[in-house]
């Protein structure tokens, strides 16, 4: 049971952490011990003894208080590591149990009301299915696993090797979780790094020409050189490294602006390329068996010089450039050596080879981190089957199917199989019409991202998902709940003409007109999506739309459900029946919540 797993995986962790922390407190009292033993037998020595022990005794102290000091750091993020590993494993067991919806990250950016399914599909946001399964920190993961859900990928050969790569890291639980923790302890690893990007792949270079590059290594040669002959009272006029350094002076005043932009903009990402760096050195050395993620994996080698050490590269010159943020290593390092000029071309040079790769490592890092998010569907169902695609015809085909979001116990399972249909659902409020059409619709995302599936079977064809369920008025428009739906149905039927496979998933259609109107809208909305290319469910509660059935030869089929009345009290079964629903039950609840009714 995965919940054995990971309640197994998280006693562990926490025996970790309190051993972990034990020997934090151990260094960190020795640490203490060493400064006040060194300090005072350092002073002892210089007090009482010669000079020269007093020295021997402070070096050997501060030799030994830096080795605890780095011990102690190296404890802490070992500490910290663990930490992440107790949260992500309590996490997994959050997802199992429901309180996954307290989540802070849900993918509430990526909203978007004109989208064709998300919305409907609790595809971002509060209680979302990005919610439940993202485990991505970088901007591209989230990035990437946002395109994996709102634009479902139709290639069926790609679709087969995301779920070969994902079935494997499934099986690399390790891997994974140290992916995880890597983001968790990075900061502000979430920030859009377009703006180094952009620099990274501008081609433009402070000086274009070679001999006026030379020059800016040739002045800090001879101003050094010049100040070495006058340190050693050779014979040299002041003047010259005088006049050596004005020009410097006034060379960085000239460029500052120019260095200060270059320089500043890789700069603010110095922590997230220490993190990216160890992101690439993570994939680079993990074995995979399977082409997809070898593929991607071949993307950060393909060169002669690994991914990580051309990020560990471009780390070093931005470790060098840091002597500009302290005035006085600026004054100094500029006005002797032209420091930041050196800078912006290491930078200049180090982009000229690698500028025009860095969006692919970073996108890299993200599609790992998007297909673990997907995996982690799999680390918590492993029962849960992959789907089938079906190359010809048009079908939905489901067996114990159930809505992924609920937590396992409560979700009731159902079958249906469409081809080449439009189901007209029937049946009375609160009975599970909604949450079938939503079942159909997510469980189709997740076919397409490559995830496995709430059921034990499913095949289905590619197509275009379109919905209308949670229709909001715009009262700064000026656009009713009704016309809102219109324009939406509309949508969906304009869509139609373009012949592409699609399948549409109407809820309660047309609710907010009168009756006649109401069903000779939606059975002409039927009509115009009878199509060879189309399939799909719309749920109503007029049962004269089932009259349908009879008129189409079989595209449009009546399924329903029910309930039954014990002690007094509605119960439902949630499960979906084939025919039209012959019971409605608006006045019982009525009278259950205490309206009284006058007949």
């Amino acid at each position: 049971m995965p919940i054995n797993t990971f309640s197994n995986r998280l006693h562990t962790f926490r025996s970790l952490e309190v051993k972990q922390q034990e020997i934090s407190n151990r260094i960190s009292n020795l640490r203490m011990l060493v400064f006040l033993i060194g300090a005072g037998i350092t002073s002892f020595c210089f007090v009482k003894t010669d000079s020269i022990y007093g020295y021997f005794v402070l070096l050997i102290s501060l030799i030994t208080f830096i080795h605890f000091v780095l011990k102690h750091q190296q404890i802490k993020r070992e500490l910290n590591k663990i930490r992440c590993k107790i949260e992500i494993n309590e996490k997994y067991l959050s997802r199992m149990d429901g309180s996954w919806i307290n989540f802070k990250e849900n993918g509430q950016e990526f909203i978007d009301p004109g989208h064709s399914y998300t919305g409907d599909l609790d595809i971002f946001g509060e209680k979302s299915l990005f919610q439940w399964i993202n485990v991505a920190h970088t901007f591209y993961g989230r990035k990437t696993l946002k395109k994996f859900l709102a634009t479902p990928e139709k290639d069926i050969r790609i679709i087969k090797r995301r779920q070969q790569g994902v079935k494997e890291l499934t099986e690399k639980g390790n891997f994974v979780e140290e992916l995880q923790c890597l983001g968790m302890l990075a900061a502000d690893i979430e920030n859009d790094p377009s703006s180094l990007i952009a620099y990274a792949e501008n081609p433009s270079q402070l000086f274009q020409r070679k001999w006026l590059q030379n020059i800016f290594y040739i002045l800090p040669v001879a101003t050094v050189l010049s100040l070495i002959l006058l340190l050693f009272e050779i014979s040299i006029p002041t003047f010259i490294p005088l006049s050596l350094i004005s020009v410097q002076m006034i060379l960085t005043a000239i460029g500052f602006k120019e260095n200060s932009l270059a320089l500043n903009t890789v700069h603010k990402f110095k922590e997230n390329l220490d993190a990216f760096n160890q992101f690439i050195a993570l994939i680079e050395k993990e074995k995979f068996q399977d082409e997809y993620l070898s593929q991607l994996q071949s993307d950060l080698l393909h060169e002669a010089k690994a991914a990580s050490l051309r990020v560990k590269h471009l780390e070093r010159i931005v470790t060098a450039s840091e002597l500009r943020y302290n005035i006085i290593s600026f004054s100094i390092m500029n006005f002797l050596m032209l420091w930041d000029f050196h800078c912006v071309f290491a930078l200049e040079a180090w982009k000229k080879q690698n500028g025009n790769l860095i969006r692919s490592w970073l996108g890299i890092i993200g599609h790992f981190e998007a297909l673990a998010s997907i995996g982690v569907i799999l680390q918590l169902h492993p029962k849960w089957s992959f789907p089938a695609f079906a190359e010809k015809g048009l079908l939905f085909s489901a067996v114990d199917m159930g809505h992924p979001l609920l937590v396992e116990t409560k979700s009731v399972r159902n079958n249906i199989d469409m081809k080449n249909t439009i189901c007209v659902i029937t049946g009375s409020n609160m009975s599970g019409k909604t949450t079938l059409l939503r079942t159909i619709g997510i469980n189709l995302v997740l076919a397409y991202c490559g995830a496995p599936v709430s059921a034990s079977k499913l095949e289905c064809s590619i197509m275009n998902i379109f919905t209308s369920m949670r229709i909001n008025d715009d009262l700064n428009s000026g656009i009713s709940t009704f016309y809102a739906e219109l324009l939406r149905i509309k949508t969906i039927i304009d869509f139609s003409h373009q012949q592409e496979d699609m399948i549409f998933l109407i809820d309660e259609i047309f609710r907010g007109t009168n009756s006649r109107d109401r069903v000779l809208g939606a059975a002409s909305v039927l009509k115009n999506l009878n199509k060879d290319w189309i399939i799909g469910l719309i749920s109503t509660h007029d049962f004269e739309l089932c009259n349908l059935e009879k008129d189409t030869h079989g595209k449009i089929v009546n399924y329903h459900f029910t309930e039954s009345y014990v002690d007094n009290e509605i119960q439902f079964d949630y499960k979906l029946r084939i025919g039209q629903c012959t019971t409605t039950n608006a006045k019982y609840l009525m009278k259950m919540v205490g309206i009284e009714l006058y007949e």
